[in-house]
């Protein structure tokens, strides 16, 4: 076990990024907690890793508890150019990527003290000019030591994702889990050299014991492209931090993404795009869905540095309250230090239009049919936005499921 896990010069909620995220209730969670080990007995199998995170083509690295996992995992007979595994002493350049991003998950100083080195590092390499379509799949399982009671168990997921000049590239990486309390503590650092693409899809549906703070970084080059997903559905306090730097000349960033909480989750997407070049683009659309007692919270920041020409910067966040008990927080933040720009920003909160509930119900459809409807309906743009089509019919079930429990719920509490 580990002893006193907040650290002197952890954040607190009044820090602006911090502002929506109950620091307190997870330093307080992380105070005491059992430490991941590798020989944890568990009941992970394919079919358990299938179940969480759906079956697509491409090669699969597989982590539990942050360490890696052969016989659930496929990736060999890749194409020239692609590499995916650990960063060890077969790999030096893996090796050598780690060393020079290991500073970025000290990012927040939350679980500097009860880090541990012997985790294990998913790297994928994209040579220069690869072009690969298929989806690189990095699970993450969250498995309780249920030995221990009244703890949590702790690990420290760490991926990183190096995409070649002119290489196209597609990932997903899945967070889940096994019934139980855990406490998830995940850095993604991603570099996207000149002329490179990257589809990157994050979910992230791990217990409702669980704790998941996780931060991605991504550093972009010049006329680069990023199209990123996040789906954030699982955990009882969930932070999702995107840290998105566009370093050179026209690069272009789209970041689209979903949350629903409900019963007494609480979740916090916190986004940051930070021009630092001329000619860059930026889109955020997010949508929120908030049932029940639960919280959903965006901020979004876009900073414009000065002496750059020509940015283009939009934000969007849109939200759906279905319970008087739900709450939902958003907070657009511009830093605007260049006079050409073109930024724009918009959030809402709403609930569901009793009109369309009422044109559904008057056709024959139930209540919680037509509430699930109109859910879907207000996501669907961003679910729809997904490349791959297994991707995309596994984020759909999530989120209908989610969705269709969220209702049934209110149903039985409207009846």
């Amino acid at each position: 076990m580990i002893a006193n896990g907040a650290v002197a010069d952890a954040p607190t909620s009044r820090e602006e990024a911090w502002r929506y995220t109950p620091v307190a209730e997870i330093v307080a969670r992380t105070g005491a907690v059992t430490a991941a080990m590798r020989a944890i007995a568990t009941s992970v199998s394919r079919s358990v890793v299938d179940r969480l995170t759906g079956s697509h083509a491409g090669p699969r690295l597989v982590f539990v508890n942050g360490f890696y996992e052969a016989e659930l995992s496929d990736h060999h007979d890749l194409p020239s150019g692609l590499w995916c595994g650990l960063a060890g002493a077969h790999h030096p350049p893996a090796v050598a990527l780690a060393a020079e991003t290991n500073n970025v998950r000290d990012i927040g100083g939350l679980f500097a003290n009860n880090r541990t080195d012997g985790h294990d590092v998913a790297v994928v390499i994209a040579d220069d000019g690869l072009r690969f379509d298929e989806p690189v799949h990095i699970v993450h399982v969250a498995v309780p030591d249920h030995r221990v009671a009244r703890t949590s168990v702790i690990s420290h997921p760490r991926t990183i994702i190096d995409v070649g000049k002119g290489s196209h590239l597609a990932v997903v990486e899945t967070y889940c889990g096994l019934d139980g309390p855990t406490v998830t503590d995940t850095s993604t650092t991603i570099r996207i050299a000149d002329r490179a693409e990257l589809d990157h899809c994050r979910i992230q549906v791990e217990s409702s014991a669980a704790t998941h703070v996780g931060h991605t970084r991504v550093e972009q080059r010049e006329s680069s492209r990023l199209r990123m997903t996040s789906i954030t559905i699982g955990a009882d306090i969930a932070r999702n931090a995107i840290d998105v730097h566009l370093d050179e000349p026209d690069a272009h960033t789209e970041l689209i993404g979903v949350n629903m909480t409900t019963g007494h989750q609480r979740h916090d997407t916190v986004v940051t795009v930070d021009h630092a070049a001329s000619r860059c683009v930026s889109t955020q659309r997010f949508a929120g869905v908030v049932d029940d007692h639960g919280r959903g919270s965006f901020s979004g920041e876009i900073i414009v540095r000065p002496f750059t020409v020509a940015t283009d910067a939009h934000q969007s966040n849109r939200n759906l309250v279905l319970d008087p008990n739900a709450e939902a927080d958003t907070r657009p933040w511009l830093r605007i230090l260049a006079d050409d720009v073109r930024c724009t920003h918009g959030a809402t909160v709403g609930r569901l239009d009793d009109d369309a509930l009422f044109y559904l119900r008057s056709r024959g459809i139930a209540l919680a049919a037509a509430r699930t409807m109109l859910i879907d309906a207000f996501i669907r743009d961003i679910t729809d936005a997904i490349a791959h089509e297994s991707v995309r019919a596994h984020v759909a079930a999530l989120v209908a499921a989610t969705a269709t429990g969220a209702t049934a719920n209110d149903t039985e509490e409207r009846s």
